[in-house]
């Protein structure tokens, strides 16, 4: 690995969105999904940031992204719709998705919109932000191609299918919750297999189905469920709102972004929007989430030195120092990103 260096968001953006751009996406698709991409690396999510910009270009190139998609939305009630994608790049129906709901919410105080055909969308942490941002409380899911087996089976057959709840605050960072239902995210084991690091153990299973501290093994096996049957259950409940009630794809249904398939992924996704304003009133929301917060942050600590932190707290954190020194990336990604908006292949993406 290469020592870090630091980019500025803007810069990062661009070079993101003219990489995209020149393999295909349109315009404002790109900038789009670039923008996912960066406030993912702003909030410190780097397995989720412009680290999976060359896999997404790969996904492009071997046929399994519609760079040009008729992405539709279908009413279902005013609070009700159902996105599909159309085989676009997923942080576009996602993006798009979440305003639809933003403004169903606004316009009826909750909403759900369910979304079909879509492919990896990043993570969900920068949707929550910017739900925040617009003074909606969010709950958004979506699944994953196989990583985890039912709880008691040795086969692949769900996704860890990751969950995000998402609150806005006026007098404190935004509480955002952005969580897959397995220990650790694959995306954490890969980071330990390019770096020739060991997992620790209770992390994966290999793919006979025991226990192995090797990320390679690990990959090749079954990430393991938090809390066990209860993020085993909590799997399922996510695909429950994402792939079954949009009429998409689920479970085992869906593809992975990492194989040799070239086809859409099929992944699903679903956002529901909440308006406080509609609810309490904007003014008594925020007395009652600062009550909240307050009574949290005030448990005493076990270490004075680490104080109770709330969801949400590392990453404005990490979004403020990155905002205003710059986003740290290793010089070799940051030279596979700038070939790539040169419309240069660099670099290699995993192959599970």
């Amino acid at each position: 690995m290469s020592s870090p260096i630091r980019v500025p968001a803007d810069e990062l953006r661009l070079l993101s969105s003219q990489a995209l751009e020149k393999f295909g996406l349109r315009a404002e698709d790109a900038k789009v999904a670039a923008d996912v991409l960066v406030e993912a690396d702003l909030l410190g999510i780097e397995t989720h940031g412009t680290k999976r910009l060359r896999a997404y270009v790969e996904r492009i190139l071997r046929g399994g992204v519609n760079t040009t998609p008729t992405i539709t939305v279908t009413e279902k009630s005013p609070a009700l719709a159902i996105v599909d994608g159309d085989g676009a790049l997923g942080p576009v129906v996602g993006t798009l998705a979440l305003n639809e709901a933003m403004n169903r919410a606004r316009a009826g105080g909750i909403a759900y919109v369910g979304c079909r055909n879509s492919n990896h969308f990043g993570a969900m942490a920068p949707y929550g932000l910017w739900a925040c941002r617009a003074e909606l409380i969010s709950i958004m899911g979506t699944n994953a191609s196989t990583a985890m087996a039912p709880w008691g089976a040795r086969e692949l057959k769900m996704g860890n299918n990751p969950i995000c709840f998402a609150a806005p605050r006026r007098d404190g960072p935004h509480f955002i919750l952005d969580f897959a239902q397995s220990v650790a995210a694959r995306g954490k084991m890969r980071v330990a297999a390019e770096r020739g690091e060991a997992i620790p153990e209770g992390w994966a299973l290999d793919a006979e189905g025991n226990p192995t501290t090797d990320p390679d093994e690990g990959l090749k096996g079954f990430v393991l469920p938090i809390g066990e049957h209860k993020g085993y259950g909590l799997a399922l409940a996510v695909d429950l709102l994402a792939g079954v009630l949009s009429g998409g794809a689920f479970a085992d249904g869906v593809a992975s972004m990492w194989g040799q398939e070239s086809g859409p992924q099929k992944v699903s996704h679903f956002f529901i929007l909440i308006d406080p304003d509609q609810v309490l009133g904007l003014d008594a929301y925020y007395a009652q989430i600062e009550a909240f917060a307050g009574r949290i942050k005030g448990a005493r600590p076990i270490d004075p030195a680490k104080p109770v932190l709330l969801p949400g707290e590392i990453e404005a954190k990490a979004y403020a120092e990155r905002e205003a020194e710059g986003i740290p990336l290793d010089e070799e990604l940051y030279g596979i990103i700038c070939a790539l908006a040169k419309g240069e292949l660099r670099g290699s993406v995993p192959t599970h």
